[in-house]
């Protein structure tokens, strides 16, 4: 069975076991953002089947297919054993596969080589070769794997904010853990190649990287992206299996790990950290934000405080087909965060962090990623140049900080201008909505 074969047989599956109640329509916090939630929600999921089937859909249905943010509130709404966020993301990798018909592998090779050539060069902005190095695939001299506890799949685009990985494996190597980093753009997970509608290509990547992960004899198979975990988790995996009868691979999110050898950890927070920290949560991972909450508790001097605000997105990137609505929720946790009197609004994952950041010099508290926290107990930092980078003003500025490394990678300035400047115009605040505290 070929992987576009197992896609479809699931897909079928999924549209006879729905029974189209609207449920978990009803769940989701993305219909009022695209001005949906007054449709019928049977009408819509009835629309749903029809595009998983191969037919049009409705126009509700198609929108509401490419709103999806991967919340995953939808999860609990189905009393059908119907997975709700994987019947969304199906259904428009079949609209996008019918619409785009022909260029549907052309728009998934120029996404993917524009993700790759930003990777290259925001990372390389900021680090110098050799600690470019430390963060790649790891070989022994031989060429064959080193052995090891564990194998840390770090997608790409964790390399754009690089102290976080730094942080992640130094404090791996602080507990003694002996690891494997397989990762970066030669080891795409086909998430770019399923939203282009390009399940051929998705599928040769994803199943080429679950390889490499599995070909490293290590006990414990972590990752790092939510992104990359989700298209494991609901895309390549349930299809290996099918191609395969095997049932043995498995991924566990990073801060899902950490948390199972918090024994391990609790000996290395030696240095207070006085933070009121609240989390830039998200709700598509839960268990990720349980094993965030449950390291911070154990570091001395953090206390934590929830906000009561609305939480959508795997992570922030994902509502940017909604700007105003990702907007608006940033403003109303910025708020809630000044009124609470905290120090710290932590950032879980690398998107969120690269999105957020740059508004410290906004607010009445620091922007920092949550490695950043469990570093500083444990006596470990590594700077981010990505903040301090974007926190300028003017890519002029930018790119006269980076001019070293640009000429030692060899870069090309402009099209590092290009780039630096297309992510400083990302996200711009809200005009006339107040984001600092009292």
């Amino acid at each position: 069975m070929e992987f576009v074969d197992a896609l479809r047989v699931r897909m079928d599956a999924m549209a006879e076991a729905c029974t189209a109640c609207g449920n978990c329509f009803t769940a989701c916090p993305m219909t009022g953002a695209i001005g949906i939630d007054a449709a019928d929600p049977p009408g819509v999921l009835h629309g749903m089947i029809d595009l998983l089937r191969g037919g049009d859909g409705t126009e509700e249905a198609r929108n509401w297919a490419a709103a999806c943010s991967s919340s995953g509130l939808c999860a609990d709404a189905c009393d059908y054993g119907v997975d709700p966020r994987m019947l969304v993301r199906l259904a428009n990798y079949a609209r996008i596969r019918k619409r785009d018909g022909a260029t549907v592998k052309a728009n998934a090779l120029k996404s993917f080589r524009s993700m790759a050539k930003t990777v290259r060069v925001v990372s390389r902005l900021q680090l110098p070769q050799q600690a470019i190095d430390r963060l790649q695939p790891s070989r022994a001299a031989t060429g064959e794997p080193e052995a090891a506890d564990l194998v840390l799949f770090t997608g790409c685009n964790i390399h754009k904010t690089p102290h976080i990985l730094v942080l992640c494996l130094d404090v791996l190597e602080r507990i003694g853990a002996r690891y494997q980093v397989v990762g970066g753009t030669s080891a795409c997970c086909g998430i770019n190649q399923f939203r282009a509608g390009d399940g051929e290509t998705s599928g040769r990547a994803g199943l080429s990287t679950l390889n490499q992960i599995r070909e490293i004899d290590a006990p414990a198979k972590v990752s790092w992206c939510p992104s990359c975990q989700s298209q494991f988790d609901e895309i390549i995996i349930p299809n290996y299996e099918k191609m395969t009868q095997d049932r043995s691979f498995h991924l566990q999110p990073f801060f899902e790990f950490l948390e199972t050898r918090l024994d391990q950890l609790r000996p290395h927070f030696k240095h207070r950290v006085n933070k009121t920290v609240a989390l830039n949560e998200r709700p598509g991972l839960p268990g990720v934000t349980r094993a965030v909450k449950a390291i911070l508790r154990e570091i001395p001097g953090v206390e934590l405080v929830d906000l009561d605000v609305p939480r959508a997105g795997l992570m922030s990137n994902y509502l940017t087909v909604t700007p105003r609505f990702k907007d608006a929720l940033r403003e109303k946790e910025f708020q809630a965060a000044a009124n609470a009197g905290v120090t710290t609004l932590a950032t879980v994952f690398h998107a969120c962090h690269r999105e957020l950041c740059h508004f410290e010099k906004n607010v009445s508290f620091e922007i920092v990623n949550v490695m950043e926290i469990i570093g500083e107990s444990m006596g470990l930092h590594a700077e981010d140049i990505y903040k301090r980078i974007k926190m300028m003003e003017g890519v002029d500025r930018m790119i006269d900080e980076c001019r070293d490394l640009i000429d030692a990678h060899g870069l090309d300035p402009n099209e590092a201008r290009d780039i630096l400047l297309a992510d400083q115009i990302a996200a711009k605040p809200v005009q006339g909505v107040v984001i600092a505290g009292a």
